[in-house]
């Protein structure tokens, strides 16, 4: 497999069949086996393994395997594994496995494990199992979800109702 790493440079796209470290650098799109990105930039990622980011920031995210984000934040993820924040956050969160936020946030996870919330922040926690720990928050979880699902749906409904007299 190969193996390519990036100090310092400003990229357009990296493709590479192996594991691509970037470190202090700019890359537009980042296609690889696992993807590890410190005190960088990459605009989209796709990765066939893991994803890293330490210090560093990513949009939009697609991971076979597991997502691990320390002081750094990305646009919306989606992994085939766990995903992990620690002082970082993102936007929403799609993923197979079990979701931990320590000192982060997101705005939405849905998680087919679980949701673990530690000093940190969710909007709206999808999964069978959300755990709030000391300092976490969770503004809507499965049921009031749901409820606020319901009620928009009836408030378009009788809308297109009364639309239609």
């Amino acid at each position: 497999m190969e193996e390519l790493e990036t100090q310092g440079r400003i990229i357009g796209t990296i493709e590479a069949a192996g594991e691509v470290e970037a470190e202090r650098s700019l890359v537009g799109a980042v296609s690889a086996h696992d993807v590890e990105i410190e005190r960088g930039l990459a605009l989209a990622v796709i990765a066939r393994g893991d994803v890293t980011l330490r210090q560093a920031a990513a949009g939009p995210m697609l991971a076979a395997g597991n997502v691990t984000i320390t002081q750094g934040g990305c646009g919306p993820v989606v992994s085939g594994g766990n995903v992990s924040f620690h002082q970082g956050g993102c936007g929403p969160v799609l993923a197979r496995g079990d979701v931990t936020i320590e000192q982060g946030g997101a705005q939405a996870v849905m998680a087919a494990g679980g949701v673990r919330v530690s000093r940190g922040f969710v909007g709206i926690a999808l999964s069978p199992n959300v755990h709030v720990e000391e300092g976490g928050r969770v503004l809507m979880g499965v049921r009031a979800a749901a409820a606020f699902g319901v009620a928009v749906g009836l408030g378009v409904l009788f809308g297109l109702a009364r639309r239609r007299r």
